[in-house]
């Protein structure tokens, strides 16, 4: 018994086992290759956008696209986000997983740009309590024009699989004439809104899986998560919802996948199942993400948390050879691993987030920095950090909002 005991193999050794065995090859040539990473920063009045998606090592190693995609658009301090993950049986699916996203982004804008003409008021509308019928009324309307929008998805994918089913180079490579389904994706969107009382309104929609959640940093740790979406399956277990789905477009479907919140809300994330699976279950696991997310420099501590730098640093980060090119690494830090070296669990985790064991294990009080922008470390993290089993195309969207 005590050698079976002594045989187990660690998830760290198994990670430091298997880090060198991904290769790396390009993207390959056939029709409308996809870059390899996306990533976008912008700041502005009420908050900051940080986003990044990278390929997967399981598609590097075979010399496949990435299939995740996202966009997002800004009416002032409105923020309209949508990210999607094309399945990864479909050969064409990250078309369509790019086109929903741009047609998703396109539509809310012009829509809600109207929204704000015919509500001069709605942020105070959206302010008033869930029952006053002008709260409704703006509300329902927002939850009609969200929902509109996978209708208008499905319609930029149905024409992006008329033009190309006209094309024999889509027909060679496939060895068939291609069908809808190769372009077969998820779509989650959210829309934040800033409004009265430091509070923001969310409203979400999704289908497939992935997740969307809101954080309030300063809130205990029963009250600083909210799952916004359902990362649903299909008919069968293990399968995935498209936006091609019939099924999945109904009013009725969409209506259940509809989510609402409005409260503190200092952080809202997209993600697809490549990050989310990684915390799971997401409910409390992504409060570890949140203070990954701290720990490498992509979320700011507050300022005050600099103060409690300088104590002892534990544990130190984790350094791996970057799959692109082996004689290249990249350091980073875990909160799992601060659990495990301190003894303790998410919720004591989470109640020192911004304490001396969590800021003086970040990157920072190492002095290490894995890029200039947010975005550039966001990229790097989600290309570098490493979790057993998982090797999926990452994407992340955050939205950081601050106080008026």
């Amino acid at each position: 018994m005590e050698n079976a005991k002594n045989s187990i193999v660690s998830d760290s050794e198994v990670t430091a086992q298997t880090a060198l065995m991904w290769k790396y090859n390009p993207i390959p040539d056939f029709p409308e290759p996809y870059p390899e990473y996306k990533s976008d920063y912008e700041k502005y009045d009420g908050g900051e956008i940080i986003a990044a998606r990278v390929r997967g090592k399981k598609h590097k190693h075979e010399g496949a696209n990435c299939d995740d995609w996202y966009d997002f658009a800004r009416l002032g301090d409105w923020v309209i986000a949508v990210v999607s993950d094309g399945a990864g049986s479909k050969p064409l699916s990250r078309i369509g997983a790019r086109v929903s996203c741009e047609a998703v982004a396109a539509s809310l804008k012009k829509e809600f740009s109207a929204v704000k003409e015919q509500y001069p008021d709605i942020k105070s509308d959206l302010s008033r309590d869930f029952s006053d019928p002008a709260f409704t009324s703006v509300c329902q309307r927002l939850a009609q024009l969200v929902r509109g929008s996978f209708e208008v998805a499905y319609s930029a994918v149905e024409g992006a699989y008329m033009i190309r089913s006209a094309s024999s180079e889509f027909e060679e490579i496939l060895g068939r004439r291609a069908e809808i389904k190769d372009y077969s994706a998820t779509l989650l969107a959210a829309v934040i809104i800033p409004v009265s009382n430091k509070e923001h309104f969310v409203i979400s929609v999704q289908i497939g899986d992935g997740m969307i959640a809101s954080f309030n940093k300063d809130a205990p740790f029963g009250e600083a998560l909210r799952i916004l979406g359902n990362a649903d399956s299909g008919s069968f277990a293990g399968e995935t919802e498209f936006l091609v789905s019939e099924q999945a477009r109904s009013v009725g479907s969409l209506c259940g996948r509809t989510k609402i919140q409005r409260g503190r809300i200092s952080s809202l994330m997209l993600m697809t199942d490549g990050a989310a699976d990684d915390y799971y279950p997401n409910n409390p696991q992504l409060l570890r993400l949140y203070t990954d997310l701290l720990l490498n420099g992509i979320i700011d501590f507050p300022s005050e948390a600099a103060e409690k730098i300088g104590g002892e640093i534990t544990p130190s980060p984790v350094t791996y050879p970057w799959v692109n090119d082996s004689s290249a690494s990249f350091s980073l830090q875990y909160a799992k691993n601060v659990m495990a070296e301190n003894n303790i669990g998410i919720e004591e985790l989470w109640e020192n987030r911004f304490g001396g064991i969590v800021i003086n294990s970040s990157l920072n009080a190492y002095g290490i920095s894995n890029g200039e922008t947010k975005a550039e470390r966001l990229s790097v993290w989600l290309d570098n950090y490493v979790e057993r089993g998982s090797f999926d195309d990452r994407t992340l969207f955050i939205i950081n909002t601050s106080e008026k």
